[in-house]
């Protein structure tokens, strides 16, 4: 049988016919034009000599083609990879080594980044497209139906980790994975799925993070929903704008918190009409409770928090219903990632691999349909974090009464400060609910005295006293807690996937 996940997204681009099903800038598809793009670039693409189970590396930024280039890959079963363009874009030839595909299409801001190679050169073992030549061969080819050769059981696509920790790994997803993570997410949004419900037609989904990453997933799933999807590249005013001219309508997007905070802060959106704001996910990365307060009072209990890996792309959700009760009688629940999502399970367990009970903090550990089978060609890598069936996610983090999860951080950042163990994430919370800091991140480094000792980075309306910050930390947390050196930063470094760059701030802290 063909895969679901990929009938379903052919089945509602068949289904929505001329309604609008894809914007960007001036140009617009309608669901059917979409449908007749994907089965002509799948042509295009089995010309260029692709089949089933074949690699597809695509090196591409927030634009239609990439969508397009998605739908046809699934359509016809290849292994693809989306490498995200863009300024922080890195590891590109590792990547391509590594996911060996049998053919790359890239963009032209791309191609230098292939190792020098020419179009139509062979880089390292794979053929080289230029994005432009694939468009004009699909644009020659008939745009009549093929059939999916999908099947559940193929690899899908080959999705890379961030690599913090070292070069990035592949991370495999079946089709039938594919469909297990956008099953769970859903359940975990019926509730917001329902209120939306009645106005599907006139709700659009804004594409600005990269859809190499969550964004696109999304993306596919709006449209398999029948929402309209808009792509570009998230900048706060741009953003603003498309919510002006959406008011009315009904605008859901995924944003990560650092993107969240810039588009809080911006001067236009105190005099910006954001009412069509109606769903935000946000993931990738903590959020600090006191700038999620302020961005509920900005914008709506709108807000639904998603925590998931490359490995595991469904774990856990807070629901917009959990914030309001954040806001209400539950404070504490801004600071958790939400209850796992149905079809999941999730554990705490020590180095030993023990479940621990509830309020005790050891490492995240996720079961589901989900969760990736291995990494890509590293069996070693693979044993270390899927043993009898879990992923161990190397987060650190507890479980409440009520079955809320708690991150504090991974178990690599723990600091042992003179044999304490302080977690990242409760300190950067506590700093920022000094009025004057919009964000923080904290880390370990050595120290003679206490093995180690905590650096704080801080991005703040100005620099506060030193014991304005102590009263903010030791107001939730031991004092051991207190950081003994602050630096102040015009803004974070961020990974591509969104998350603060620790390798890049323990880069400064020496």
């Amino acid at each position: 049988m063909p895969a679901r996940y990929v009938t379903d997204l052919f089945d509602a681009l068949h289904a929505h016919g001329d309604t609008t099903a894809l914007v960007a800038g001036d140009r617009s598809w309608s669901f059917a034009e979409l449908r007749t793009d994907a089965y002509r670039t799948a042509r295009a693409l089995v010309d260029l000599g692709v089949g089933p189970g074949d690699g597809l590396l695509l090196l591409a930024g927030n634009t239609p083609d990439a969508l397009v280039v998605r739908l046809a890959g699934y359509l016809l079963g290849l292994r693809f990879t989306h490498v995200h363009l863009g300024p922080t874009t890195q590891s590109v030839p590792h990547i391509v080594a590594d996911a060996a595909p049998a053919l790359v299409v890239a963009a032209d801001a791309g191609l230098p980044l292939l190792d020098g190679s020419a179009p139509g050169d062979r880089t390292r073992g794979a053929r080289v497209v230029p994005l432009r030549r694939l468009a004009a061969l699909a644009a020659s080819e008939p745009g009549d139906p093929l059939p999916i050769a999908a099947a559940e059981g193929d690899i899908a696509r080959i999705s890379y980790t961030g690599g913090t920790t070292g070069l990035p790994k592949g991370v495999p997803t079946t089709y039938a994975a594919l469909h297990a993570a956008a099953r769970s997410a859903l359940a975990g949004a019926a509730a917001a799925r329902e209120e939306l419900a009645d106005r599907t037609a006139h709700a659009r989904f804004l594409a600005v993070t990269p859809i190499a990453h969550v964004a696109g997933d999304m993306a596919l799933m709006m449209l398999t929903l029948g929402v309209t999807v808009e792509t570009y590249d998230f900048e706060p005013g741009a953003m603003l704008a498309s919510l002006a001219a959406l008011r009315g309508g009904v605008a859901l997007t995924y944003l990560y918190p650092a993107l969240l905070g810039q588009l809080l802060d911006h001067p236009d959106r105190p005099r910006t009409d954001t009412s069509a704001l109606s769903f935000v996910v946000y993931g990738s990365a903590p959020i600090a409770p006191a700038r999620l307060r302020a961005a509920i009072d900005a914008f709506g209990p709108v807000f639904q928090q998603g925590y998931a890996s490359t490995e595991a792309p469904a774990i856990t959700a807070l629901t917009v219903a959990d914030h309001v009760r954040g806001l209400d009688d539950r404070p504490e629940l801004l600071a958790s990632a939400g209850r796992p999502l149905p079809g999941v399970e999730v554990t705490i367990r020590d180095a030993a691999g023990t479940v621990l009970p509830g309020g005790e903090i050891g490492e995240v550990c996720v079961r589901s349909a989900s969760v990736m089978p291995g990494y890509w060609h590293r069996p070693a890598e693979t044993a270390a974090v899927l043993r009898d069936g879990w992923l161990h996610t190397g987060d650190l983090g507890r479980f409440d009464d009520d079955g809320y999860l708690y991150l504090v951080g991974r178990a690599r950042e723990m600091i042992i400060v003179g044999g304490w163990n302080c977690y990242a994430a409760p300190i950067e919370a506590a700093l920022t609910e000094h009025p004057a800091v919009r964000a923080a991140s904290v880390l370990g480094v050595p120290d003679e005295t206490t093995g180690e000792a905590i650096v704080a980075y801080l991005v703040a309306d100005s620099p506060v006293p030193v014991d304005e910050l102590r009263t903010a930390v030791t107001a939730r947390l031991p004092e051991i807690n207190v950081p003994s050196r602050i630096e102040y930063l015009d803004a974070l470094p961020l990974t591509p996937l969104g998350k603060p760059d620790k390798n890049a701030l323990h880069a400064r802290s020496h």
